[in-house]
């Protein structure tokens, strides 16, 4: 009712203000207009806040996407040069894998034969951490999803990490598949993760990666061939062929390459 009471003196005044214009009694300028709402003109940084805040969840998107493809890209193009492709895997700040990727990387290169026959040996190394300790959740959840864009690749069949590799491969195909391999028997008294890992700080590699204080939940571990992942071709089996050579030469204390330059 108010509001048809509202309406009924609008047109009221809209009339009583008709009339008034109409004899004379007030100039048209006086009537009251509704102004348009002034567009504020944003500069500098505001203008940046204010594109973002509108557009946030596509940048996210597209960034994501863009990392991704240069991710795959690069290593399209590194793997043809590598004798071995290695995966470095963090789970926890403590395993302290993050200081030592350059150590580690020519550690390796110690015990890898020169597959490929072109007079030198280089193993290639990507490191992936994914501990949430540092409370950049979206950094981790980045390496996350290149984690498993190498899982799909299958390139990286040796992973040196923290036990905790076990409960991520499980996390992204199921708890009731086993995703490494079993060591051989001569292996059990360094073996850890009931035998998919080979315990790295009880050979000579931590001694060659001046590593003394590598703990005991680190190791080396060969993805085993899973039905229902992908990552299984003719190269994954090569790569898996070579982790395995690579893997019983640190077992063994078998240096190939005593010593080895970086390029």
């Amino acid at each position: 009712m108010s509001g048809k009471f509202d309406e009924e003196q609008r047109k009221l005044l809209e009339k009583r203000e008709l009339l008034k214009l109409k004899q004379g009694l007030v100039e048209e300028s006086e009537i009251l207009e509704e102004k348009p709402v002034e567009k504020v003109e944003l500069h500098g940084w505001k203008k940046v806040e204010n594109f973002f805040y509108h557009y946030k969840w596509r940048v996210i998107v597209i960034t994501l996407v863009v990392l991704l493809v240069g991710f795959m890209t690069m290593q399209s193009v590194m793997k043809e040069r590598n004798d071995l492709y290695v995966l470095l895997v963090s789970t926890e700040n403590k395993s302290g894998i993050y200081t030592k990727v350059d150590d580690i990387e020519t550690t390796l290169e110690k015990y890898c034969p020169d597959f490929d026959n072109n007079g030198y040996v280089h193993v290639g190394v990507n490191f992936l951490n994914l501990s949430y300790e540092a409370g950049i959740t979206q950094y981790t959840d980045i390496e996350k999803m290149k984690l498993s864009a190498e899982v799909t690749v299958g390139d990286g069949q040796m992973i040196l990490a923290d036990e905790g590799i076990i409960q991520v491969f499980e996390d992204m195909g199921g708890e009731d598949l086993r995703y490494f391999i079993l060591l051989a028997d001569e292996y059990s008294d360094i073996t850890m993760c009931e035998g998919q890992g080979l315990q790295i700080n009880k050979t000579a590699f931590v001694e060659d990666a001046r590593w003394s204080t590598c703990p005991d939940n680190v190791g080396i571990f060969v993805r085993d061939e899973v039905e229902d992942m992908m990552g299984n071709d003719d190269n994954a089996k090569e790569q898996r062929r070579r982790a395995t050579i690579v893997m019983e030469n640190i077992a063994s204390g078998n240096v190939v390459n005593p010593t080895v330059d970086k390029e």
